[in-house]
């Protein structure tokens, strides 16, 4: 067994430095990565998409490693890493040592725990939030001792302050607790109000914060969640399946890696899952097992049925954290060290075959989003700032990508008025934005168009500047992008 946890071990290892180094490929890093490094930066209780705590996880690990990019790949991997492990801790409440590692090991095979992770956002903090919630509420439950009921509360708390999605994961543990033969002792427990507290202390001043910015966030989620294409009734057919092929398809590799397994090497003596009725406490866990890792998944899918409106695929990153638990405890394998160590092996291959995809597409990608070079592109408009006008910049309007590129790497303080509009931007001061004016930098005209809707004669006429994506390999792509001046002075001198 030791020789097993040593490779078990290595494999984790593996996949957080390979995931942690090969990003370092992209000369940019992720919009959203940018975005929630921005967000922290003003240390407020909420943003105009999701709660705080993305943001300011981000801004704090960014500072400590001075401001460098590629600290925040490993701080995707750190997640990734918690997460992980606390999938084993889980696996191992329900099943033998070797299918608790093999178990673990599957997860790894599931596109959410590798080829996603370099960007780091709420996503990602989810991965390793989740298991670690329902691995200290599991305890909580068997064992009632207060530090876990007390660390299920916190995290619960921070989970909800991550991303409001976690809402699916307390949907799945309250199913259990209804369904629980044991429901009036948890009803009864005193430590259990204790963690509800907890967790309502930490999420109060995010609440607080909603109400006097209009619950702004709750416009940004019906703005995602919408109908796309499909506008008759078969979107409510269409929609549920697509989201539920999505999770399959991205979980494919540990699935086909599962079926070999348990085909190559037999099922257990222990005949499947019917011993699983045999007492209470197999009931349970076994009630256990099924609510984590199949309602959050049919919760979305649930949505889409009822609404006929499309969920995005990624919304379920988190939700698919006990697959591989949950197929070694329904289908139990005939497990030993022998054929486990066979398990990582391919596991090794497949994590390497994802990092070589990854790697691959920085190699030759001319996408923007991979090969801006964002200091020269920030102090080039600072240049074209300067060339306009000696007042200092303080302020940039732009779409997210190039408002937060201004924001991290100008060489002076700048705040950024993503779309132009003050309720996306939670930091917006009027009297300080009016007194200094704004560059206005637009992916196209009509963009820039609706600049000069909103602010009329205050808005320059645009002019253009063409940015240049250049892959390893010296293949280019340009692209023109638009900008201008918001002088609200010139207006008033005009008058």
């Amino acid at each position: 067994m030791n020789a097993i946890m040593k490779k078990f071990t290595a494999l984790l290892m593996y996949g957080f430095v390979l995931w942690s180094v090969v990003p370092m490929l992209r000369l940019s890093l992720s919009m959203d990565t940018q975005e929630a490094i921005v967000w922290g930066k003003y240390c407020l209780w909420g943003t105009t998409k999701h709660p705080p705590f993305s943001g300011w996880v981000a801004y704090w690990f960014y500072e400590l490693f001075g401001q460098s990019d590629k600290a925040m790949y490993i701080l995707s991997q750190i997640f990734v890493l918690l997460g992980v492990v606390y999938i084993y801790k889980l696996a191992e409440c329900f099943l033998g040592k070797l299918a608790a590692v093999a178990a673990t090991a599957l997860q790894l095979g599931i596109i959410y725990y590798g080829y996603s992770t370099p960007e780091f956002n709420v996503n990602v903090i989810s991965v390793g939030l989740w298991p670690m919630c329902t691995y200290y509420f599991w305890l909580g439950y068997t064992q009632n001792r207060w530090r876990d009921w007390l660390l299920f509360g916190l995290l619960v708390g921070l989970n909800l302050l991550n991303k409001y999605v976690a809402a699916m994961l307390l949907i799945a543990i309250g199913i259990f607790v209804i369904s629980d033969r044991n429901i009036s002792k948890l009803i009864k427990n005193i430590k259990v109000y204790v963690a509800a507290g907890v967790a309502i202390l930490l999420v109060v001043p995010h609440v607080w914060w909603l109400y006097e910015n209009d619950f702004t966030a709750f416009n940004y989620i019906a703005g995602r969640n919408h109908g796309g294409s499909i506008t008759s009734l078969w979107g409510h057919v269409i929609y549920p399946l697509k989201f539920l092929g999505a999770q399959l398809l991205f979980a494919a590799p540990a699935l086909l890696t599962f079926a070999w397994f348990s085909r190559k090497y037999g099922m257990s003596k222990n005949g499947g899952a019917i011993f699983w009725l045999e007492c209470d406490r197999q009931r349970a866990v076994s009630l256990f097992i099924l609510c984590m890792s199949v309602i959050p998944v049919l919760l979305f899918a649930l949505i889409c049925l009822i609404s006929g409106n499309a969920a995005k695929s990624m919304w379920g990153f988190p939700c698919l954290f006990m697959w591989g638990t949950a197929l070694f405890y329904f289908i139990p394998t005939a497990e030993n060290e022998k054929n486990v160590g066979k398990l990582l092996n391919v596991m090794f291959v497949w994590v390497s075959l994802f990092a070589a995809a990854y790697g691959a597409q920085c190699l030759l990608t001319t996408s923007q989003r991979y090969q801006t070079e964002v200091r020269q592109v920030a102090q080039m408009f600072e240049q074209k700032w300067a060339e306009h006008t000696d007042r200092e910049l303080k302020y940039v309007g732009a779409d997210v990508w190039f408002g937060d590129i201004m924001a991290l790497y100008a060489t002076k303080e700048i705040k950024p008025m993503i779309w132009m509009k003050p309720q996306n931007n939670p930091w917006f001061d009027r009297t300080d934005f009016e007194k200094n004016g704004a560059l206005l930098i637009a992916t196209d005209d009509w963009e820039y168009a609706q600049y000069r809707e909103l602010y009329g004669k205050a808005v320059s006429a645009p002019l253009k500047t063409t940015l240049e994506f250049k892959n390893y390999f010296g293949k280019t792509k340009t692209k023109e992008v638009w900008y201008g001046f918001y002088e609200p002075w010139e207006v008033e001198n005009a008058k």
